[in-house]
C-alpha cells in the first residue's frame, strides 16, 4: 500500500532485496504497487524492505520481512 502520510506525490518505491547468508544486497526502482522477483536461489533465505521516494528524496523503509524460497 503506498505510504499513510506522504510528503507529496510518491513517484516511485525502492526494493531492497538482501540474501541473508552472504549479506548481498541489490535494489530494484518500481513504478506500481507490485512486482516479482526472478533469478532467486531455491532453498535460499532473503530479507525484503521498501521505501517509497518523491522529489524531495527517500522516505522511511518498511520492516524488515524475512522470506525462504522453495524448490523450483
Amino acid at each position: 500500500d503506498p505510504p499513510a502520510y506522504a510528503n507529496g506525490p510518491v513517484q516511485g518505491y525502492r526494493l531492497f532485496c538482501t540474501e541473508t547468508a552472504t549479506g548481498r544486497e541489490q535494489h530494484v526502482e518500481v513504478d506500481g504497487l507490485s512486482y516479482r522477483l526472478e533469478g532467486l536461489k531455491k532453498f535460499t533465505e532473503y530479507t525484503l524492505r521498501f521505501l517509497a521516494y518523491n522529489r524531495y528524496g527517500p522516505g522511511v523503509s518498511s520492516e524488515d520481512i524475512t522470506v525462504t524460497t522453495l524448490s523450483d
